[in-house]
């Protein structure tokens, strides 16, 4: 009886001695098998590898998550970078941020875009400026929820249903009056998520291309006023789920121009 007692020992200890803790975790090849690896075998030859394969792992799953705190959580785990994967890291949080931004409108969150990536797209720096701004009067700007109607987009009541035309009513409670107001609708897949978007005005001197704006709406508006923001359209986005999101892009005033 002793004698298969330390039989059963020895085997034990031999298989404890074999095991790979390493080879375990590349098997597992989840997030939290290599931090097991890594906090239970901080001076392993297979530390940097396992690392560069965590570091590898954390920033698939920022990308499947798509949103700053999962790109932060990587760079915080990894400040330096264990790969070549920090660069990738920084401009797809960048990204991130961005829609984030876009998303919401927060005035902070387009701050934070213009403070942390000064350098960069200059169009994405010319529309952050813009919705910056925007987003500083946001609690000034009252939109309706957006309403979506199929039409025909000549009026004719025979015919074809071609087009369609989204709307939404906007009051304007701040002091001064408003000159320019552009509303973007944006044209979202199943999952929420942008495809396309048009800008058009509900205040403004002059329709894109230098059209003239329907009677009324070239002037500014004024404090508790509220105007019905219509745009039609027959081109729309392959994807597109027949949902909508409107919000404010550009806002302007009489004193702008006193500023020039």
């Amino acid at each position: 009886m002793h004698r298969l007692f330390a039989i059963a020992a020895l085997v034990a200890a031999l298989g404890t001695a074999c095991s790979n803790p390493f080879a375990e975790a590349q098997k597992a090849d989840t997030i939290e098998a290599y931090e097991q690896f890594l906090a239970e075998n901080p001076s392993s030859p297979y530390a940097t590898q396992a690392a560069i394969r965590l570091e590898e792992l954390m920033l698939e799953k920022a990308e499947q998550e798509g949103t700053v705190a999962a790109f932060d959580a990587v760079l915080e785990r990894f400040p330096k970078g264990k790969g070549q994967l920090y660069d990738k890291i920084w401009e797809e949080r960048r990204e991130a941020l961005y829609r984030e931004a876009d998303r919401t409108g927060d005035a902070k969150l387009w701050k934070q875009y213009m403070e942390e990536y000064p350098s960069g797209d200059r169009k994405k720096k010319v529309e952050a400026r813009a919705r910056l701004r925007v987003g500083e009067y946001a609690d000034r700007i009252e939109l309706g929820p957006p309403e979506m109607e199929q039409i025909n987009l000549a009026r004719d009541p025979d015919g074809p249903l071609n087009g369609w035309e989204f709307r939404t009513d906007v009051t304007w409670k701040g002091d001064e009056p408003l000159q320019t107001l552009i509303l973007r609708v944006s044209y979202l897949d199943a999952e929420g998520e942008p495809l396309d978007h048009d800008d058009w005005p509900l205040v403004a001197t002059h329709m894109p291309g230098y059209l003239p704006m329907r009677p009324g709406f070239d002037k500014p508006m004024k404090k508790g006023e509220t105007r019905t923001w219509v745009y039609t359209t027959g081109d729309l986005p392959p994807g597109w789920a027949k949902k909508v999101r409107i919000q404010p892009v550009r806002i302007g005033f009489p004193s702008d121009e006193k500023d020039r």
